[in-house]
Protein backbone atom coordinates (compact mmCIF):
# COMPACT_ATOMS: atom_id res chain seq x y z
CA UNK A 1 0.00 0.00 0.00
CA UNK A 2 1.39 3.42 -0.96
CA UNK A 3 1.79 6.10 1.69
CA UNK A 4 -1.07 8.62 1.85
CA UNK A 5 -0.39 12.01 0.27
CA UNK A 6 0.15 14.90 2.65
CA UNK A 7 -2.53 17.57 2.43
CA UNK A 8 -1.34 20.88 1.01
CA UNK A 9 -1.09 23.48 3.80
CA UNK A 10 -2.70 26.90 3.52
CA UNK A 11 0.44 28.67 4.73
CA UNK A 12 4.18 28.01 4.68
CA UNK A 13 6.22 29.89 7.30
CA UNK A 14 9.92 30.13 6.43
CA UNK A 15 12.30 30.57 9.36
CA UNK A 16 15.86 31.25 8.20
CA UNK A 17 18.23 30.14 10.95
CA UNK A 18 21.97 30.52 11.45
CA UNK A 19 23.13 29.26 14.87
CA UNK A 20 19.78 29.89 16.55
CA UNK A 21 19.63 26.89 18.92
CA UNK A 22 18.89 29.15 21.91
CA UNK A 23 15.68 30.60 20.46
CA UNK A 24 14.45 28.26 17.73
CA UNK A 25 12.31 26.01 19.94
CA UNK A 26 10.52 28.95 21.54
CA UNK A 27 10.00 30.47 18.09
CA UNK A 28 8.52 27.23 16.71
CA UNK A 29 6.20 26.67 19.66
CA UNK A 30 4.89 30.22 19.41
CA UNK A 31 4.16 29.73 15.70
CA UNK A 32 2.45 26.43 16.50
CA UNK A 33 0.40 28.24 19.11
CA UNK A 34 -0.94 30.51 16.39
CA UNK A 35 -1.25 27.83 13.70
CA UNK A 36 -1.81 24.39 15.28
CA UNK A 37 -3.08 23.14 11.89
CA UNK A 38 -3.09 24.12 8.23
CA UNK A 39 0.43 25.51 8.30
CA UNK A 40 3.87 24.07 7.59
CA UNK A 41 6.93 25.56 9.26
CA UNK A 42 10.22 25.29 7.38
CA UNK A 43 13.40 25.90 9.37
CA UNK A 44 16.12 26.60 6.81
CA UNK A 45 19.37 26.11 8.70
CA UNK A 46 22.85 27.01 7.49
CA UNK A 47 24.64 27.19 10.84
CA UNK A 48 26.93 24.85 12.75
CA UNK A 49 25.29 24.61 16.18
CA UNK A 50 22.57 22.20 17.38
CA UNK A 51 19.65 23.97 15.70
CA UNK A 52 18.96 20.77 13.75
CA UNK A 53 18.68 18.65 16.89
CA UNK A 54 16.29 21.10 18.53
CA UNK A 55 14.10 21.35 15.42
CA UNK A 56 13.96 17.60 14.93
CA UNK A 57 12.81 17.10 18.52
CA UNK A 58 9.96 19.56 17.96
CA UNK A 59 9.18 17.97 14.58
CA UNK A 60 8.86 14.56 16.22
CA UNK A 61 5.85 15.96 18.11
CA UNK A 62 4.55 18.18 15.30
CA UNK A 63 4.76 16.83 11.72
CA UNK A 64 4.02 20.30 10.36
CA UNK A 65 7.56 21.35 11.35
CA UNK A 66 10.21 20.54 8.74
CA UNK A 67 13.97 20.88 8.96
CA UNK A 68 15.65 21.99 5.73
CA UNK A 69 19.43 21.92 5.65
CA UNK A 70 20.83 24.84 3.65
CA UNK A 71 24.07 23.44 2.31
CA UNK A 72 26.72 25.97 1.30
CA UNK A 73 24.72 28.76 2.93
CA UNK A 74 25.49 31.99 1.05
CA UNK A 75 23.40 34.31 3.20
CA UNK A 76 19.87 35.05 4.35
CA UNK A 77 18.66 35.64 0.81
CA UNK A 78 19.98 32.24 -0.19
CA UNK A 79 18.16 30.68 2.79
CA UNK A 80 14.92 32.38 1.74
CA UNK A 81 15.28 31.05 -1.81
CA UNK A 82 15.81 27.57 -0.37
CA UNK A 83 12.67 27.96 1.75
CA UNK A 84 10.58 29.13 -1.20
CA UNK A 85 11.73 26.11 -3.22
CA UNK A 86 10.72 23.75 -0.39
CA UNK A 87 7.40 25.43 0.51
CA UNK A 88 4.14 23.80 -0.56
CA UNK A 89 1.50 26.41 0.31
CA UNK A 90 -0.01 29.11 -1.86
CA UNK A 91 0.89 31.78 0.72
CA UNK A 92 4.35 32.06 2.28
CA UNK A 93 5.54 34.13 5.21
CA UNK A 94 9.00 34.79 6.55
CA UNK A 95 9.93 35.45 10.18
CA UNK A 96 13.29 35.61 11.93
CA UNK A 97 14.26 32.98 14.49
CA UNK A 98 15.60 35.46 17.08
CA UNK A 99 12.07 36.57 18.09
CA UNK A 100 12.56 40.26 17.30
CA UNK A 101 9.26 39.88 15.45
CA UNK A 102 6.24 38.28 17.11
CA UNK A 103 4.87 35.01 15.69
CA UNK A 104 1.50 36.00 17.15
CA UNK A 105 1.30 38.75 14.51
CA UNK A 106 1.61 36.43 11.51
CA UNK A 107 -2.19 36.44 10.95
CA UNK A 108 -2.08 40.25 10.75
CA UNK A 109 0.72 40.01 8.17
CA UNK A 110 -1.12 37.66 5.83
CA UNK A 111 -4.62 39.15 6.27
CA UNK A 112 -4.31 41.58 3.31
CA UNK A 113 -3.25 38.67 1.07
CA UNK A 114 -6.10 36.43 2.18
CA UNK A 115 -8.53 39.31 1.71
CA UNK A 116 -7.32 39.82 -1.86
CA UNK A 117 -5.87 43.29 -1.14
CA UNK A 118 -2.17 42.47 -1.57
CA UNK A 119 0.27 40.13 -3.28
CA UNK A 120 3.18 41.02 -0.97
CA UNK A 121 3.05 42.39 2.57
CA UNK A 122 5.90 44.03 4.47
CA UNK A 123 5.94 43.99 8.24
CA UNK A 124 6.83 47.57 9.18
CA UNK A 125 8.42 48.83 12.36
CA UNK A 126 7.96 52.47 11.34
CA UNK A 127 4.47 52.91 9.91
CA UNK A 128 1.50 54.16 11.90
CA UNK A 129 0.35 51.80 14.71
CA UNK A 130 3.67 49.92 14.77
CA UNK A 131 5.20 49.31 18.21
CA UNK A 132 8.95 49.37 18.93
CA UNK A 133 9.82 47.94 22.32
CA UNK A 134 12.95 49.08 24.21
CA UNK A 135 16.17 47.77 22.66
CA UNK A 136 14.51 46.61 19.46
CA UNK A 137 15.79 49.19 16.97
CA UNK A 138 19.16 50.80 17.78
CA UNK A 139 19.55 54.34 16.42
CA UNK A 140 22.00 53.70 13.58
CA UNK A 141 20.11 50.67 12.31
CA UNK A 142 16.87 52.63 12.49
CA UNK A 143 18.38 55.47 10.44
CA UNK A 144 19.83 53.01 7.95
CA UNK A 145 16.49 51.27 7.50
CA UNK A 146 14.67 54.57 7.01
CA UNK A 147 17.24 55.76 4.47
CA UNK A 148 16.96 52.56 2.41
CA UNK A 149 13.16 52.62 2.59
CA UNK A 150 12.98 56.28 1.49
CA UNK A 151 15.41 55.68 -1.38
CA UNK A 152 13.47 52.64 -2.60
CA UNK A 153 10.17 54.50 -2.25
CA UNK A 154 11.45 57.38 -4.41
CA UNK A 155 12.92 55.15 -7.11
CA UNK A 156 9.84 52.95 -7.36
CA UNK A 157 7.14 55.60 -6.73
CA UNK A 158 5.55 53.62 -3.89
CA UNK A 159 5.68 54.43 -0.17
CA UNK A 160 7.46 51.68 1.78
CA UNK A 161 8.31 52.43 5.40
CA UNK A 162 10.50 49.42 6.27
CA UNK A 163 11.93 47.41 3.40
CA UNK A 164 14.39 45.60 5.69
CA UNK A 165 12.09 44.11 8.34
CA UNK A 166 12.57 40.35 8.68
CA UNK A 167 8.84 39.66 8.54
CA UNK A 168 7.18 39.52 5.12
CA UNK A 169 4.56 37.50 3.25
CA UNK A 170 3.79 36.81 -0.40
CA UNK A 171 1.80 34.54 -2.68
CA UNK A 172 3.33 31.71 -4.64
CA UNK A 173 2.46 33.56 -7.85
CA UNK A 174 4.34 36.60 -6.56
CA UNK A 175 7.39 34.47 -5.68
CA UNK A 176 7.39 33.03 -9.21
CA UNK A 177 7.19 36.49 -10.80
CA UNK A 178 9.83 38.02 -8.52
CA UNK A 179 12.28 35.12 -9.08
CA UNK A 180 14.49 36.08 -6.14
CA UNK A 181 18.24 36.17 -6.93
CA UNK A 182 19.97 37.96 -4.01
CA UNK A 183 21.90 35.75 -1.62
CA UNK A 184 22.68 38.63 0.74
CA UNK A 185 20.43 40.97 2.74
CA UNK A 186 19.44 42.78 -0.46
CA UNK A 187 16.80 40.08 -0.95
CA UNK A 188 14.66 41.97 1.58
CA UNK A 189 14.25 44.94 -0.76
CA UNK A 190 14.39 42.81 -3.92
CA UNK A 191 11.06 41.20 -2.97
CA UNK A 192 8.96 44.41 -2.82
CA UNK A 193 10.67 46.39 -5.58
CA UNK A 194 10.54 43.57 -8.12
CA UNK A 195 6.93 42.95 -7.11
CA UNK A 196 6.18 46.59 -7.91
CA UNK A 197 8.01 46.39 -11.25
CA UNK A 198 5.83 43.43 -12.18
CA UNK A 199 2.60 45.24 -11.31
CA UNK A 200 1.94 43.43 -8.02
CA UNK A 201 0.34 45.02 -4.96
CA UNK A 202 2.68 45.71 -2.03
CA UNK A 203 1.20 46.73 1.34
CA UNK A 204 2.86 47.77 4.62
CA UNK A 205 1.49 46.14 7.78
CA UNK A 206 2.30 47.58 11.24
CA UNK A 207 4.08 45.11 13.51
CA UNK A 208 5.61 44.96 16.98
CA UNK A 209 9.39 44.74 17.37
CA UNK A 210 11.13 43.35 20.45
CA UNK A 211 14.80 43.17 21.42
CA UNK A 212 16.41 40.06 19.94
CA UNK A 213 16.16 37.12 22.32
CA UNK A 214 19.37 35.35 21.31
CA UNK A 215 22.20 35.09 18.82
CA UNK A 216 24.12 37.98 17.27
CA UNK A 217 23.33 40.07 14.23
CA UNK A 218 25.48 39.56 11.13
CA UNK A 219 24.52 42.96 9.70
CA UNK A 220 27.15 45.68 9.31
CA UNK A 221 25.21 48.94 9.11
CA UNK A 222 27.80 50.74 6.95
CA UNK A 223 29.02 48.10 4.48
CA UNK A 224 25.72 46.22 4.16
CA UNK A 225 23.88 49.53 3.91
CA UNK A 226 26.03 50.73 1.01
CA UNK A 227 25.60 47.42 -0.81
CA UNK A 228 21.84 47.66 -0.28
CA UNK A 229 21.63 51.17 -1.77
CA UNK A 230 23.69 50.04 -4.76
CA UNK A 231 21.47 47.01 -5.28
CA UNK A 232 18.29 49.12 -5.08
CA UNK A 233 19.74 51.22 -7.91
CA UNK A 234 20.55 48.08 -9.90
CA UNK A 235 17.00 46.76 -9.42
CA UNK A 236 15.60 50.08 -10.70
CA UNK A 237 17.86 49.97 -13.78
CA UNK A 238 17.09 46.31 -14.46
CA UNK A 239 20.72 45.26 -13.88
CA UNK A 240 19.74 42.70 -11.23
Amino acid sequence: MSAPELSVPELSVIVAAFNEEDTIEHCLRRILGVYPAGCEILVVDGGSDDTRGVVERVAAENPSVRYVRNENDRGKGHATQTGIAAARAGIMAQIDADLQFLPEELPRLIEPIRDGRADVTLGSRFCRDAERRPGSTPFFRRMGNKTASLYASILFWHCMTDVQAGMKAWTREAADKIALTSDNYSYEVEIPVKALKRGLRVVDVPITTDARQGGETCVNVVTDGLVLLLDITRFRLGLR
